[in-house]
C-alpha cells in the first residue's frame, strides 16, 4: 500500500485552492533543525508557535492544514531554496517557512485502505474516518505516505476526515483487500469556530 497523503482538489465554495504561508508575518515556521521528517500531503499542526507533523495517532489533534513544501536557507552555501520534503534533523541556516493549504474548506482526495468491511456509498458518506498512523513517507516523490483507515469509518467527531465519497472514475467504490481514491474534508481543523486550542499559539 503506497499512500500519497492528502492532495487538494477544489474548494467547497468553489474558485481557486491556494497555499499559504503568512508571507505578511512570520509564517508558518519549523524549527531550523527538523524536528521530524515533513512530507508534501502529510497533516501538520502547532506546537509553541511552530509547525509539526501530526501523523503519529490514528485520531490528530487540531489540524493547522496540509504540509505542501518550504522555504529555508542552505546551512553551507546561504543559498535559498525550496524543497518539497524535509528530513528528520535536517538543518537550516534560520527556521524554515512552510508552505501550508490551511484553509479548513479545502477539499482533498486521499488513499483508503478499503480494510475491514471497505468503504462504500452506503456506509461511509457524510461520516468519518480516521487515518492510519505513523506512516512512512517517500524521499524520492517528496510525498506522505499517509492513508485513510476504512475500517474506522463512524459517526465519531473528533475523527480527522469526513468522507464525501469516491474519487474513483464514475465514483465506484474499489472491493475489500484493495485501495482506493476517496474525496475528503479535514475535519478536526484548528481555522473553525469551535476548535480545540493547543498549546504554544
Amino acid at each position: 500500500m503506497a499512500g500519497y497523503g492528502l492532495s487538494p482538489i477544489r474548494h467547497a465554495a468553489g474558485g481557486t485552492v491556494r497555499l499559504n504561508n503568512y508571507t505578511d508575518a512570520n509564517g508558518y515556521r519549523i524549527a531550523a533543525t527538523a524536528p521530524s521528517a515533513y512530507f508534501e500531503g502529510d497533516l501538520v499542526t502547532y506546537s509553541s508557535g511552530l509547525l509539526v507533523t501530526d501523523i503519529g495517532a490514528a485520531s490528530p489533534g487540531s489540524v493547522v492544514g496540509v504540509f505542501w513544501g518550504a522555504e529555508y536557507q542552505d546551512n553551507a552555501t546561504g543559498d535559498v531554496k525550496f524543497v518539497r520534503s524535509i528530513a528528520n534533523g535536517t538543518v537550516a541556516k534560520a527556521q524554515y517557512k512552510a508552505y501550508v493549504y490551511d484553509d479548513p474548506f479545502t477539499i482533498f482526495k486521499i488513499q483508503s485502505d478499503q480494510a475491514g468491511t471497505g468503504l462504500t456509498a452506503a456506509n461511509s458518506t457524510g461520516k468519518l474516518v480516521q487515518v492510519v498512523a505513523s506512516p512512512s513517507g517517500s524521499a524520492i516523490t517528496h510525498k506522505s505516505g499517509l492513508v485513510a483507515d476504512a475500517s474506522t469509518v463512524a459517526t465519531t467527531n473528533t475523527f480527522p476526515l469526513s468522507v464525501y465519497g469516491s474519487a474513483e472514475a464514475d465514483g465506484v467504490y474499489t472491493a475489500t483487500g484493495t485501495t482506493m481514491d476517496i474525496v475528503v474534508k479535514i475535519n478536526s481543523h484548528q481555522h473553525l469556530n469551535g476548535a480545540t486550542g493547543v498549546t504554544g499559539i
